[in-house]
């Protein structure tokens, strides 16, 4: 913004001014003082206030040279000698070390206290026979990773390893391929719930890729399930499993019965699966589940074509040849 007219401070807000000019307003006389007019209430003339007076003189002050002053010849006083210090290199203390044994002691005495303590509780205390519940007893051959843990159908769990000679085997469940002259050893990892599926089979003469089979495996499904239940159960995991996915499978009456294998308890299931895709060349499958009742439970399963009473022969065979081991 801009100055207004009149000066910085503007024109008297009073117009102007009825005694005359302001002597404070019209500026400084020239000369650079203000007269001095005789009568004056102010008794001191030009020159200012108060008059001016000389400087005083003093005389020069003497100081002495900078520094610490001593009388002349002083020899000074040498400072006497500080207690001699440790030699270089010298030995150590040893008090730390003494302090470090001395704690080692007072830990051991108070392990060997806390163990006469122990000892001597466990000798006041009533025996554990007494006093600890029975615990509820488990198979010692399930143990607590066990692989047995399914309630319905589940995906194949592994397939068994060729043998080097004669015995199929799975678990304590096992059988000779000579029970099946002709047929080729295979391990089974397609039917579901199987555990280390090991067998034999031979394609069906005058179908196309079909085959029968006989193998034996151990089951995933947890112990608490009954062999009756297992091998019920088993029979309706392999009709909707893999081996008949495509080929349209019907699962006809289940025929259950109590059976022993090698002097086992063991339970039996029939039943016919039969499929509706004709270029197979076959009406499907009679299928033989029986469960037997090892730890964990081992499974005899075989298939031949429905009507095919030699193939029938063949796993029948192979099922009197079935063996338990009893260790």
């Amino acid at each position: 913004m801009t100055s207004p007219p009149g000066g910085p401070w503007g024109q008297d807000p009073s117009g102007s001014n009825p005694y005359g000019q302001d002597p404070y307003r019209g500026g400084q006389p020239q000369g650079g003082e203000y007269p001095y007019q005789p009568g004056s209430p102010y008794s001191y003339p030009p020159g200012g206030y108060p008059p001016q007076q000389p400087p005083q003189q003093f005389p020069p002050q003497q100081y002495p040279p900078p520094g610490q002053q001593f009388p002349p010849n002083w020899q000074g006083v040498p400072y006497p000698p500080g207690p001699p210090g440790p030699p270089p290199n010298g030995p150590r203390s040893k008090t730390p070390w003494l302090i470090l044994a001395g704690i080692a002691i007072v830990g051991v005495i108070a392990v060997v206290a806390l163990v006469i303590v122990g000892l001597t509780r466990d000798t006041n205390s009533p025996k554990a026979s007494h006093s600890t519940p029975a615990m509820t007893s488990t198979p010692t051959s399930q143990p607590s990773n066990s692989e047995q843990n399914a309630t319905d159908c589940t995906p194949n769990v592994s397939g068994g390893e060729k043998p080097p000679g004669d015995t199929i085997g799975a678990g304590k469940l096992s059988f000779l391929s000579s029970a099946a002259p002709g047929w080729t050893v295979f391990s089974d990892d397609q039917n579901p719930n199987l555990i280390g599926a090991l067998g034999v089979s031979q394609a069906v003469p005058g179908a196309s890729q079909w085959a029968m089979s006989a193998e034996v495996a151990q089951t995933n499904f947890v112990t608490s399930m009954d062999i009756s239940a297992q091998a019920s159960k088993l029979m309706q995991c392999v009709a909707s499993g893999p081996g008949y996915a495509n080929a349209a499978p019907t699962l006809g009456p289940l025929k259950t019965s109590s059976t022993t294998v090698d002097g086992i308890k063991a339970a039996r299931v029939d039943a016919d699966i039969a499929i509706a895709d004709a270029s197979k060349g076959v009406k499907g499958d009679s299928v033989v589940i029986i469960a037997v009742d090892t730890k964990p439970v081992t499974i005899f399963l075989g298939g031949s074509p429905i009507g095919d009473a030699a193939s029938a022969g063949v796993i029948n065979q192979v099922i009197a040849a079935l063996r338990v081991t009893k260790s």
